[in-house]
């Protein structure tokens, strides 16, 4: 049971993440930046974006542990070190030339690095579910 409660408060805290990303994803919309200063606008929608695929992937992934928590073990190996790297991956990427497939667009990263993430890490949990026997 102490692992499912770790897995409600991941889940909440994706879940927060993917509503701060969203506001600040709508930053010009809801006047989030005092001046409408263009780094200031730029700056929070990369941060929006950022924090909306990548805590909306969290935030899918921690709701499919919420069903399979014995899965949870084998999935954080994973994440540990893929979590760390996709977050310096959103943070360093520069901005790109024409958005074609060898310049995109950071918010083309966002999307790929996170559905990546979902493809790996329900395919570590369909794995690690149908490898471990039913404990319950």
């Amino acid at each position: 049971m102490h692992m499912k409660r770790n897995i409600y408060i991941f889940l909440a805290l994706s879940v927060v993440g993917f509503g701060i990303g969203l506001a600040f994803g709508k930053s010009t919309e809801l006047n989030l930046c005092l001046i409408s200063e263009p780094t200031c606008i730029n700056n929070l929608t990369w941060i929006g974006n950022a924090l909306f695929y990548g805590s909306g992937a969290l935030a899918l992934v921690f709701l499919i542990l919420l069903f399979v928590p014995r899965a949870f073990p084998a999935w954080k190996k994973f994440a540990i070190w893929f979590v760390p790297l996709a977050a310096l991956l959103f943070a360093i990427y520069p901005e790109p030339g024409s958005g074609d497939l060898f310049s995109p667009y950071p918010e083309q990263i966002f999307r790929w690095v996170s559905a990546f993430y979902i493809l790996a890490s329900v395919f570590i949990i369909a794995l690690s579910s149908l490898r471990q026997p039913r404990h319950e």
